[in-house]
């Protein structure tokens, strides 16, 4: 099929503006890999959403503006797009990205100390709490007695006490039934 240079220019300026965006979405990415470095499964997580979403995003575009065919040149102008994007925009990531980093765990260790006071102490009050309440606990039970020859529950067949003609059935209220002739 043959495409006009305006279609084909219009083309590439959709490609580019994709791939412009996608690199926004690869540097908000970035920016947590980069702060977090240690957190090699994230990253790993990320990048696999990342090559899903921008897939997704081109096919997309292939289909609503491409007219369901797919050329070359769409991914060439979407490379160009996050090109562009990563010259401009991009260079400014992995700095901020290292000083949140930096910030974020200068916070951490000096959040983490009381935190971790508060947690041990907590934990001991707990204990001790446990420690009290099962005493209470185990002094409040009633043992059964152990000599061999005491019965218990002896009390509760008292079918005769409270059915005194001898069983459930005889206390019931019958229905009367009337014949119709």
């Amino acid at each position: 099929m043959f495409e006009t240079a305006e279609t084909v220019l219009s083309m590439i300026g959709i490609y580019a503006a994709a791939g412009f965006f996608l690199a926004v979405l690869y540097n908000v990415f970035r920016f947590s890999r980069l702060a977090f470095p240690k957190m090699k499964k994230l990253a790993f997580v990320l990048d696999l959403l990342f090559a899903l979403i921008a897939g997704f995003v081109l096919f997309v575009f292939s289909v609503a503006y491409g007219t369901g065919f797919f050329r070359l040149y769409y991914v060439i102008a979407a490379a160009l797009g996050f090109a562009v994007n990563m010259v401009t925009i991009g260079l400014l990531v992995p700095p901020a990205a290292r000083l949140f980093g930096r910030v974020s765990h200068y916070i951490y260790e000096t959040v983490k100390k009381p935190v971790i006071y508060i947690y041990q102490k907590s934990t001991d009050f707990f204990i001790k709490n446990r420690k009290i309440l099962s005493n209470n606990a185990e002094k409040i039970k009633k043992y059964l007695k152990k000599n061999r020859q005491v019965v218990y529950n002896n009390d509760d067949h008292k079918i005769g006490k409270v059915f005194p003609e001898g069983g459930e059935n005889s206390n019931a209220i019958k229905a009367k039934v009337r014949k119709i002739i």
